[in-house]
C-alpha cells in the first residue's frame, strides 16, 4: 500500500508543481466552493468500500461533511456577492488528485484490495483527464 501512495504522492506533487507554475490568481468563493464539493464527494465515495472499518471511515466520512458545510457558506456568500461563476478545470484536477492521495493515506492500514482501491485510483485518473483538458467553463 505504501507504494502506491508514493506513486500517487508523485503523480499528484507533480501535477501541482506543473499546474500552479505561472500561473493567473482565478480564484473566486464558486471555484473554492466547486473544489471543496469534489474534494468532499471524493471522500464520501472513499468510505464506502471501509465501512466495515469504523475509524477509517467515520473520518472520512466527518471530513467530507465538514468539507461539504465550508461549499454551501460559500455558495450562499457567492450567491450574495454575485462572484463570477468560473470554473476552472485545473484547480478541480488538483483537488481530485490531492484526494486520492489523501483516500490512501487514509486507508493504508487496510488490506491492499482492488475494491479499496477503486475509488482513489478513479479520482487520480480522471484527475489527469480534467488536467489535460485544462481550461475554463462558465
Amino acid at each position: 500500500m505504501w507504494i502506491v501512495l508514493l506513486v500517487n504522492v508523485i503523480v499528484a506533487a507533480v501535477a501541482v508543481i506543473f499546474g500552479f507554475q505561472n500561473r493567473v490568481e482565478t480564484l473566486n468563493l464558486f471555484n473554492a466552493g466547486i473544489v471543496f464539493i469534489t474534494f468532499g464527494i471524493v471522500l464520501l465515495l472513499g468510505a464506502i468500500p471501509v465501512y466495515q472499518d469504523f475509524s477509517t471511515s467515520s473520518i472520512l466520512m466527518f471530513i467530507a461533511g465538514i468539507l461539504i458545510i465550508v461549499r454551501i457558506i460559500m455558495l450562499a456568500v457567492s450567491l450574495i456577492t454575485k462572484v463570477p461563476r468560473t470554473v476552472n478545470l485545473q484547480d478541480i484536477a488538483i483537488s481530485l488528485m490531492i484526494a486520492a492521495v489523501c483516500l490512501i493515506y487514509f486507508m493504508h492500514g487496510l488490506n491492499l484490495s482492488l475494491s479499496n482501491l477503486v475509488v482513489p485510483e478513479l479520482a487520480l485518473i480522471i484527475g489527469i483527464i480534467l488536467f489535460y483538458f485544462k481550461r475554463k467553463r462558465q
